[in-house]
């Protein structure tokens, strides 16, 4: 079982006309079987304190974690999930529906094998990233949380640097619109 954090940025890619309230809600929404099917225990949202997403959190059923930066908030979500492994989202993706088989998967190798992270990418966009599907962003990570801790603080993509994962799903997150 993985503990969760959807990970909201200080900046981040939203349409014209949608606020971060209604893409995280979306974001959500997209995690709801694969917490039905048992594979995530605990959710956290982790923002900035100046958004108003704790109504959000409340009407999720999830613990919102609120500071000044991105270090801040995913420093403090990291310190209180309850879980020894975590996925990290980042705000405005989906996972397909295969990660939660695939991610099944990954845990239980895990266990008898030495796979400490694995990052989840997002979905091909550009021509660049469709023939070079490493080149897509990472749009989630699933690592040990004492690994996690570990790691200097910093937002997501510093966090993602320093672990360096070499495991990489083969799903995709697309991204919310």
């Amino acid at each position: 079982m993985l503990s969760t954090i959807v990970f909201c940025e200080d900046r981040p890619e939203l349409l014209p006309g949608r606020g971060l309230a209604v893409v995280l809600a979306r974001t959500l929404a997209s995690l709801v079987t694969a917490k039905v099917e048992g594979l995530l225990g605990d959710v956290r949202i982790a923002g900035p304190a100046d958004q108003d997403l704790g109504l959000l959190a409340q009407h999720a059923g999830c613990d919102l974690v609120e500071a000044e930066n991105e270090a801040a908030w995913l420093g403090q979500a990291l310190e209180l999930v309850r879980e020894s492994n975590v996925f990290l989202l980042r705000c405005g993706r989906a996972a397909d529906s295969g990660f939660i088989e695939e991610a099944n998967d990954f845990l239980a190798a895990k266990d008898g094998a030495r796979r400490p992270a694995a990052v989840l990418r997002a979905s091909p966009e550009s021509f660049f990233e469709r023939l070079f599907p490493t080149c897509a962003p990472v749009a989630g990570l699933i690592a040990p949380r004492d690994l996690l801790l570990k790691v200097p603080r910093g937002g997501f993509g510093p966090l993602v640097r320093a672990l360096a994962p070499a495991n990489s799903f083969h799903s995709v997150a697309r991204r919310i619109r």
